[in-house]
């Protein structure tokens, strides 16, 4: 699956630079869509039947991002969801997220993000749950951003027999947004 997400997101990105509509550069409301790249963290600590362990995990992460955000007010609420893969280990993880931010000068935006995220890789009941993070963006030429995004993942725990698990994570990325 790794190998067809980079042509669909470069896809994506170019055909909405092809139809943005100039009206809405000026401000960060409306659709947009994007591209990230950085580094993912994923640390997992537990016990076993020998033992307790801790595990981290760090690797390139990439991820193409969908969203819509509107004014309300001094405020810049949204919606946003991703798609995301890690390239050691080729696994996926997908999200949705509700975003509130502030503008800086008219060309600026700051934002928080709460939202909830699955991994794959994991057992059923693990590689789920809580996001939460923000970033900066600021708008380059027309219809394109360019934004820093940080997120915290609380990925699930678990408890059973002589067995228990908790997993976070961190990605910290870079990206080119374009609205229209």
């Amino acid at each position: 699956m790794s190998r067809f997400l980079l042509p669909v997101a470069l896809f994506g990105v170019s055909v909405a630079a092809l139809i943005s509509d100039p009206a809405h550069a000026e401000g960060f409301d409306g659709p947009y869509v994007g591209v990230q790249a950085g580094i993912a963290v994923l640390h997992i600590e537990g016990d076993i039947l020998t033992g307790p362990f801790e595990e981290t995990s760090e690797t390139a992460f990439g991820s193409a991002v969908l969203g819509y955000r509107m004014s309300a007010g001094p405020l810049v609420l949204g919606a946003e969801g991703d798609i995301g893969i890690h390239v050691d280990g080729g696994d996926a993880r997908y999200g949705v997220y509700g975003i509130a931010g502030a503008r800086l000068g008219g060309s600026s935006l700051v934002y928080g993000r709460v939202g909830y995220a699955w991994h794959d890789g994991f057992a059923d009941d693990l590689g789920k749950g809580l996001v939460l993070g923000g970033g900066f963006e600021t708008k380059l030429a027309g219809p394109v951003n360019a934004r820093i995004d940080y997120k915290y993942l609380d990925l699930g725990e678990t408890d059973i027999p002589d067995n228990s698990f908790d997993i976070t994570g961190h990605e910290v990325t870079a990206g080119i947004v374009f609205t229209f």
